[in-house]
Formats: C-alpha cells, structure tokens, sequence
C-alpha cells in the first residue's frame, strides 16, 4: 500500500514539475520576445476563455469522482452535455467581442481562443475516470505531451512576430493534443444521450464545487480581467510575470496534491477523526516544503526577475514579492476546500468564497488605476488574510477542525520560515557576490538555515513524515 501510494504521487509530480518546466521555459521565451503590452492581451482573452472552462468542468467532474460507481449513463451524458454547453459558449463569447471591441484583431483571437473550452470539457469524462482508478501515469503522459506540443506552437508564433497570438496558440494547442491522447487511449463508442435526472443529480452536487472554484479562478483570471479595464494591457504584462512565477509552481504542487488528497479524503469522510489525522499530517508536510519556497521568492525576487527576465520587467519585483507572501500564507489552510468537498459540506464556505473575492475585484478596481499591478497583488493578500479564518471555521463546523489542529500543523514551518527570512536578509547585503553568485549563495544560506531551525523546532520529522504513507 505505500509502494502504491508512492508511485501515484510520483506520477502525479512527473506531470505537475514537468509542467513547470516546459511552462518556464515558454514564458521565458514571451517574456523576452514579447512587450509586456502584448503579453496583457494575450492573458486577458485567455482569463476569460479558461474562467468559462473551469466553471464547467468543476461543476462536472468533481462530482464524478466523488460517485460510487460510474457507468455509461454518466460517461455519456457529461460527454454530450460537455460538447453542447461548450458550443454554445464559443457562440457566446464571439458574439460578445463583436459587441464589445471594434479591432478584428481582437474579435478573432477570443473566437479562436474560446474553442480552447471544447476540448476543456470533451476531456472530462476521462479525466475523472483515471482520477477514481488513480490512473495518474496516463494522466500525466496526456498533459506533458500537450504542454510539449502547446510550448512548442506558442513559441514558434511568437518567433514569427505575431505577438499575444503566441499565448493563444499555446493554450489552444495544447488543451487540443491532451485531448486527443485521452481519447485515442480509450476509444470507446459514446452514445448521444442525456440522462435528466443523472445531469440535475450532478449538477446540483457540482454547482456549490464549481462557485468555490470560480471563486478562486477568479482571483488568478478575473483579477487580470478587471485589472485590464482599469490599468490597461500594459499593467497586466507586468502583473501577470510576477503571478505566472508564482502560479507555475504552486498550481502544478497544489493540484497534484489535490488531485491525490480528493480520494483519500473522501474514503474517510465517515471517520472525522481519522480525516482531522490526515488533513493535519498533510498540511505539516506541505507546510514544511512550501513555506520556505514561497518565502524565499519573496527573498530572492529581485534576483530572480533581473537575471531571468531581463531588466524591462523591474517594475514587477515588488508585486512578486507580495504574491509570493500571500502564497506562503495560501499553505496554512490548503486543504479545506478539498476536504469539504469529500464531505459533501462545501456550503459551508461557498458565501466566505464568493465574498471574499468580490472584495479581492472591488480593491483591483480601486487601486488598479493608482498602484496598477501592485494594486492587484495587495487586493490578493488582503483576501487571504480574510478567507483563511474562515475556511478554518468551515472547517470546524464539518469535521471538527479546530484552530488548535490548524496551529499544531503549521507553526514549526512557519517559524522556521521567518528565521530563515532573517538571517537571509542579515547576510545577503554583505556577501559581496553578484548575479546568480548572489542568488545561489541566497538560496543556499536560506535551506541551510530552514533545515536547520524546523530540525530544532521537530527533530523527528523525518521518522513522522515517512508515517504518512504507511500509516491511516
């Protein structure tokens, strides 16, 4: 059983940090061919497109995992639901660039963009069936070779000059490739049918999923979707650099992990004890791992962003440093919206969710026009200061996971994080080294320290760790 559990978390990162991978090298590449102008529009027709996307297929595929069993009723009608709901949205995303701008430039990239959704839903019937057999090495094969092919289209286009249509491109291409691996793989007769009560029974254990997630998409895509209205393409580019350095990571670790915990949860939803166990032995875990990485982004982002992406990105580093704080504080409750998911209680934070971010777009709102992309990465850290309490207090109320649990997990990571923070920056000005010199010495000072500090702090992790996947 821990062999097995070992394979599958390892597959699930083979897919999740090559995906890092290919995409930093991709967007290095746009960020040295493209203007941070052409980058914002490429960004704001993808928010909107993959937003739309997202929406549906968390309405959908979540609650197939979550199934008993799954049987060709179910296959077929979220199949046939998917191609309808997405052929009527590329209609209506078309129509509504034709009304809202005059450029044909434009009209046509959201038309192309928006056919990204079809292959987003026709994808999800699969999906959801390696994700309940924990197939994730198909899973993982699929998405590399779509990010394979996507990276490869996107920086051709933007070798021939064709600017934010290289983000476009990319997008497309590869969501068009994963999909076609997963069916080719299984390629099994669909039979046009809707089955009524299955897609109402879905849908209504799927909409409270899918308002949670939108939620939270909104503040990565809509964020740039209304900091573009107020601030223009130009403080997008410069946003969207210091977000994608962070969201690369930590969407490829989070939804790995997610994608792992999901099932694991849900098999002990009707054990809390045992699910306050896992919940907390997984928190700690991540918490030791991705604390000290976020925060040390936020130590080494000047380096980072001048070295990497050249010095026509500055203006970015202080926003990086902020998005990379708000991503720290993002580990302390990272698991509650899965874990409310695999208890069926996600009503418990769906109005927390929906408020908090509608907070996050009125402060983008606000502050876009006077801090531009600054003002977009502080709206973010205000709504994570606010949504953490009360995700722990969703939390509570479900299961009993009290804030003694939530302490009790996280404060050794982030103790030794803030000592770590510290003696970087007591040391960093007085090394006398420059360019990378400078940010490996910051990077090595850094780990030495955090070892050092949690070893302190728990020096039996290793021992508790390695329990984690022989034991509950």
């Amino acid at each position: 059983m821990a062999n097995r559990r070992l394979m599958t978390l390892i597959w699930i990162f083979t897919e999740k940090f090559g995906l890092i991978f290919l995409s930093m090298i991709t967007f290095v590449v746009y960020a040295r061919l493209l203007t941070p102008t052409e980058l914002g529009v490429g960004t704001v027709i993808i928010a909107i497109v993959e937003m739309v996307g997202l929406l549906y297929s968390s309405v959908l595929e979540d609650p197939l995992v979550r199934l008993e069993k799954m049987d060709d009723r179910h296959v077929s009608t979220v199949f046939w639901f998917s191609v309808l709901i997405s052929l009527a949205s590329i209609v209506l995303i078309s129509g509504a660039a034709v009304l809202y701008t005059d450029s044909a430039a434009l009209q046509w990239m959201t038309a192309i963009a928006s056919v990204k959704i079809l292959f987003t839903l026709m994808a999800r019937v699969y999906v959801a069936e390696m994700r309940r057999s924990s197939n994730f090495k198909r899973l993982a094969s699929r998405t590399l070779l779509g990010k394979i092919a996507g990276g490869i289209g996107g920086i051709l286009v933007a070798l021939w000059g064709f600017g934010p249509w290289a983000v476009i491109a990319q997008a497309l291409i590869m969501d068009m490739v994963s999909t076609a691996v997963l069916m080719l793989a299984d390629r099994r007769r669909i039979a046009f049918r809707i089955d009524g009560p299955i897609l109402r029974q879905l849908l209504g254990t799927g909409t409270p999923v899918a308002i949670n997630v939108l939620s939270s998409q909104a503040l990565q895509r809509g964020v740039n979707v209304v900091l573009g209205m107020t601030a223009g393409a130009h403080a997008v580019g410069m946003f969207n650099l210091a977000m994608r350095i962070i969201d690369l990571p930590r969407s490829a670790i989070y939804n790995g992990l997610m994608s792992y915990a999901l099932p694991v949860f849900a098999r002990r939803s009707s054990d809390p004890p045992r699910l306050i166990g896992i919940i907390n032995d997984s928190t700690a875990i991540s918490g030791f791992l991705l604390t000290p990485f976020f925060l040390g982004i936020a130590l080494t982002a000047e380096d980072v962003i001048l070295l990497i992406f050249g010095a026509k990105w500055a203006p970015a580093i202080p926003m990086l440093q902020v998005l990379a704080v708000t991503a720290a504080l993002g580990n302390l409750a990272m698991y509650a919206t899965t874990a409310l998911v695999a208890v069926n209680h996600t009503r418990l934070t769906l109005k927390a969710e929906v408020t908090t971010t509608l907070l996050a777009l009125v402060l983008v709102y606000g502050l876009g026009p006077i801090y531009g992309g600054m003002g977009a990465a502080l709206a973010l850290l205000v709504r994570m200061l606010v949504i953490t309490p009360l995700q722990i207090r969703g939390l509570n109320t479900a299961i009993g996971y009290g804030w003694g649990a939530f302490v009790d997990a996280s404060y050794r990571s982030v103790i030794a994080s803030l000592v770590m923070a510290a003696v970087v920056l007591a040391l960093s000005a007085h090394l006398h080294l420059q360019g990378f010199m400078h940010l490996v010495a910051d990077i090595a000072i850094g780990a030495v320290t955090y070892a050092l500090a949690y070893s302190v702090l728990h020096p039996r992790w290793p021992q508790e760790f390695k329990l984690v996947f022989t034991a509950r």
